[in-house]
């Protein structure tokens, strides 16, 4: 599984888009230990505000149930 994170500028400056990128990819890295994920499964995902104001835990369940859709 190979997994894209982007962020727009939008999102704010270069210090929060990358701070949101770390986040979201880090939740995905937790959900996949959890989770068996598919080999050839390849995900671009956009981090979005809420990325950088959600609590990490409620971004990793998010991931998993990402992971659990994108499986089937």
């Amino acid at each position: 599984m190979r997994i894209a994170v982007t962020a727009s500028r939008a999102l704010g400056g270069a210090v929060v888009r990358s701070r949101a990128k770390r986040r979201v990819r880090e939740a995905f890295r937790i959900a996949t230990t959890y989770r068996r994920s598919e080999a050839g499964i390849d995900l671009v995902v956009t981090a979005r505000a809420e990325a950088f104001t959600e609590p990490f835990l409620k971004l990793r369940d998010d991931a998993a149930a990402v992971l659990i859709e994108a499986s089937r």
